[in-house]
């Protein structure tokens, strides 16, 4: 049977690439040897020899010579545009040796990853002006920051040991903790994984990485409200920090802050799930609920602050997060990390489930992602039940929230405290109490 949605999937990826391409060529008025009719029977081009390759042949064969024909297709284009124009631009020829790639995916069984690349690509191209706009505003330290990222996460972790450890099997900080702790009690602290460790914190620099690169180029010029609600992926705290000094400098004016604040609170209920999601997804059917209401809740609360305020817009300003990564940072937060994961198991041995809510409530004083992720690895390896994990991030969230509230009422404008009290605590209530329906 001739698969015809295949075909039509391959059609349609390739008549998206063409008009962007030949949309483009339009409005540069430089003509290329590709616009919506070649790139569409490009694609078809593709699927065709892929479909053969695989239903008649039995090998890839005939999809390897079409590769070849598009690729010095596309080579002798460039070459033409190049002496005719003076053009070293190859986006067009790339895109195009693509297309044939994705209709040819469409027919041997990857139709799902064509449909996602084809889209991708197809975005790549669209946002090319903006694209570039970013690139030419990074910053050396940001520049570096990214690389830095990207050596800590692809050399780094794969060198790892993906195996558990005790504090026994070290032997220095074996006979240091051995004054203070029983060895019966330091044997079943066997949950020191350095590769998954350092995951969490690939993991948690990525997303903080990402939040202060949208801040940095969608914030400040958009509004508080886009500032608290990419704000939230970075630094919540810090937008808090913020707003709560420009609400002493426009004491008559509230709205503003207050949304950018519980948006970047909203913002960091959701990045907590993330969080869960990645390391326990098991564990997110039960920590979205809770979670789920007080994010829900905060944007709602946060809307009908823009819809009572509306008129009453200040201009904003940038706000001033750090940079979220570098090495010494990421070291810094893996040490962190390892002394959360140290006091929650320790303090589960001694206290049972009382001990690690204790320990959640102490180290959301500081910071949620730490613990979130120490619960979440505990509950995925078994050594906590699923209730008590999503306690303790409850448990740790909601005292941060408080610290956030405290920030607010001790530097901000007093208004803007109340505003910030009343929502939080809003927000508190529906958490915890939603606690008692899992």
């Amino acid at each position: 049977m001739i698969p015809v949605l295949n075909f039509v999937i391959a059609l349609f990826i390739g008549a998206l690439l063409g008009l962007e391409r030949e949309h483009h060529q339009l409005s540069t008025k430089v003509v290329r040897f590709a616009g919506i009719r070649t790139f569409t029977l490009i694609s078809l081009f593709g699927a065709i020899l892929g479909y053969m390759s695989k239903e008649v042949l039995g090998g890839y064969a005939f999809s390897i010579v079409g590769l070849v024909i598009i690729a010095a297709l596309s080579l002798f284009s460039y070459v033409i545009g190049y002496l005719k124009y003076q053009d070293t631009t190859a986006t067009t020829e790339v895109a195009a040796v693509f297309c044939y790639i994705l209709g040819m995916l469409t027919m041997i069984g990857f139709i799902e990853i064509a449909i996602m690349l084809g889209i991708v690509v197809a975005a790549l191209l669209t946002f090319k002006t903006k694209i570039h706009g970013v690139i030419s505003s990074i910053k050396n330290k940001e520049l570096f920051a990214i690389v830095e990222f990207a050596i800590l996460s692809l050399v780094i972790l794969p060198l790892l040991p993906n195996k558990n450890y005790s504090p026994l099997d070290v032997p220095v900080l074996r006979d240091i903790l051995s004054y203070f702790i029983p060895q019966d009690i330091l044997a079943q602290l066997d949950v020191f994984n350095l590769y998954s460790m350092w995951l969490m914190v690939i993991l948690v620099a990525g997303i903080s990485l990402l939040g202060y690169l949208l801040v940095k180029y969608l914030g400040a010029n958009k509004g508080y409200g886009i500032t608290g609600l990419v704000g939230g992926l970075a630094s919540s705290t810090a937008v808090t920090l913020s707003m709560s000094h420009e609400s002493k400098i426009h004491k008559k004016i509230v709205s503003p802050f207050v949304i950018a604040v519980v948006l970047a609170s909203a913002t960091s209920f959701i990045r907590v799930m993330a969080e869960v999601a990645v390391v326990n997804n098991n564990l997110l059917k039960l920590v979205i609920i809770p979670l789920g209401i007080m994010g829900l809740v905060g944007y709602l609360c946060a809307f009908l602050l823009y819809l009572r305020g509306k008129g009453k817009e200040v201009k904003a300003k940038e706000v001033k997060f750090k940079q979220p990564f570098s090495t010494s940072s990421a070291l810094k937060f893996g040490l962190f990390f390892l002394l959360i994961v140290f006091v929650a198991k320790v303090a589960q041995i001694i206290a049972g489930s009382t001990g690690i809510y204790f320990a959640s409530l102490l180290s959301g004083l500081a910071d949620v992602d730490a613990i979130t992720l120490t619960m979440s690895s505990l509950s995925a390896a078994g050594q906590i039940a699923d209730k008590v994990a999503v306690t303790a991030i409850i448990l740790a969230v909601s005292m941060n929230t408080l610290v956030k509230s405290g920030i607010a009422w001790t530097l901000g404008e007093r208004k803007f405290a109340w505003h910030i009290f009343i929502i939080f605590l809003l927000l508190l209530v529906l958490g915890l109490g939603s606690l008692f329906f899992i």
